[in-house]
């Protein structure tokens, strides 16, 4: 259990976090290491060198190029860059030890006090950058590449950026395989905000780009950023994305790295009705490609795992068996289908709570305004959203056949299906619970863009699994 504490926590790297598994499953574990799986009859676990090989080799065919801007000063680095360089532990409420130096390592993490739960790696330097570092003993956040002669060049002129990533393989079941690539830089910049300063600065940062593989081969993209109205969505197909030897390629922003799919000036936040935040990314910085710099590691091995395992920072710890950011469906003529899968561990749950229909619902929208024209851009104001008349099956309590349904699509001039949602009923026809909903993204065959239809055509591949309890309002 050490060598898998040390990594999980290693990979973390800003905070370090509780080694005890959550909910009884194991954390993240190395390729080639132990599997996560089932104990064996001997109550040994079980090894997968093959199946881990597989994925790496995965990882590494879809392995991204980074575009960072060209005004970026604070550049990527490993964990390890950065656990030799803190110098002390703050726990939550405030009191602070200096552990021995060899604690500040992949595999000496597992060993400070309480593995070291609801505590934080911290650094004397000053680091309140405005936007450079306020000291030079603080130089060393900006990067590898952004110390003096830190940075190499290309044939073009143009930088190189050599770090590595952390590459997560999720393993969804159905032929599905999500590609998580996470980056670390030690320092994010935040927004300048007027006369305030530059605002959200904090120490260490991670940013994803999450790739769908459907048996092995790559069907959508996930950005971590994006911008838009209240049905948008960072999920792209993979043929409408950038992309360099059929690897997808991101825009990296200026000094807080949200990734994008295209360059130029996106429209981040709005603050106090006051500024609009930005993230800038260009096409003239330096190039990071990660092909051959991934280090590939297991976080959960099926889908009835996909809860959290540990706590910890905004970071590869978190949900990463969560769906897409939309589902990918095509357009229908009148009717609207939807094909979906339940979780075992929904099944369990329904049992006692004499669950006996699944009711699915469509949630439909258009603009507020007739002379407004659709776009993902609408936010809530702008548009009127509704449910559709519900459509109910019988709830059978299998996780391995999908549930079908087939409904009215959304009625009324412009209207179109933009999200469905889940919900178990019991024997009395009471409404046991509702899920989140799942926004659509919906595409015409042989045309690029998505697009709006009153009835869609849905395979969710993507399990629903959530904590049934009773509906607040029928409380």
């Amino acid at each position: 259990m050490v060598a898998t504490t040390a990594l999980a926590l290693a990979v973390l790297g800003a905070v370090a976090v509780s080694a005890l598994p959550y909910g009884g499953q194991r954390v993240q574990v190395p390729f080639l290491g132990i599997n996560p799986g089932k104990d064996s009859e001997g109550g040994k676990q079980q090894l997968a060198p093959s199946r881990d090989a597989d994925m790496a080799a995965l990882l590494d065919k879809y392995a991204p190029v980074f575009k960072l801007a060209s005004s970026e000063i604070f550049y990527p680095s490993s964990v390890k860059y950065m656990l030799d360089r803190y110098a002390f532990v703050e726990h939550k409420n405030g009191t602070t030890y200096r552990p021995p130096r060899h604690l500040f390592t992949p595999s000496g993490l597992a060993h400070l006090p309480q593995n070291g739960t609801r505590q934080l790696l911290s650094l004397d330097e000053e680091h309140n950058a405005q936007p450079h570092v306020p000291s030079k003993d603080s130089a060393f956040l900006y990067g590898p590449a952004g110390q003096e002669g830190g940075m190499k060049l290309g044939e073009d002129g143009r930088g190189r950026v050599e770090e590595e990533v952390y590459g997560f393989w999720v393993d969804q079941g159905r032929g599905v395989v999500d590609l998580w690539y996470w980056t670390f830089y030690p320092y994010n910049l935040g927004k300048e905000v007027g006369a305030l300063g530059w605002l959200g600065n904090h120490v260490v940062d991670w940013e994803h780009l999450r790739i769908r593989t459907v048996n092995g081969t790559a069907e959508s993209a996930d950005f971590d950023t994006h911008s838009g109205g209240k049905f948008s969505a960072g999920t792209y197909r993979w043929q409408e994305i950038e992309r360099f030897n059929d690897r997808p390629v991101a825009y990296i922003a200026m000094g807080s790295h949200g990734m994008w799919p295209v360059p130029g000036k996106h429209v981040y936040a709005q603050l106090l009705n006051l500024w609009q935040l930005y993230d800038i990314t260009d096409d003239n910085g330096a190039i990071w490609d990660t092909h051959g710099r991934v280090v590939p590691i297991q976080f959960w091995n099926g889908p009835d795992k996909a809860e959290k395992m540990m706590d910890g920072p905004p970071g590869p710890n978190r949900r990463l068996g969560r769906p897409p950011e939309c589902i990918l469906g095509k357009t229908a003529d009148e009717s609207s289908r939807y094909a979906f899968y339940l979780s075992h561990n929904i099944s369990v749950q329904a049992e006692p709570l004499n669950v006996t229909s699944v009711v699915v619902e469509q949630i439909c929208a258009r603009p507020s305004v007739s002379s407004v024209e659709w776009s993902d851009n609408l936010t809530e104001p702008e548009l009127e959203t509704w449910a559709a008349p519900a459509s109910s099956i019988p709830f059978t309590g299998s996780s391995a056949t999908p549930y079908n349904v087939t409904m009215g699509g959304c009625g009324g001039s412009r209207s179109a299906a933009k999200a469905y949602r889940v919900a178990l009923y019991d024997g009395a026809g009471e409404r046991v619970s509702t899920s989140d909903l799942r926004v659509l993204c919906i595409y015409e065959a042989g045309e690029e863009g998505s697009v709006s239809r009153s009835a869609v055509d849905i395979h969710d591949l993507d399990e629903w699994r959530w904590l049934l309890k009773k509906d607040e309002d029928d409380e």
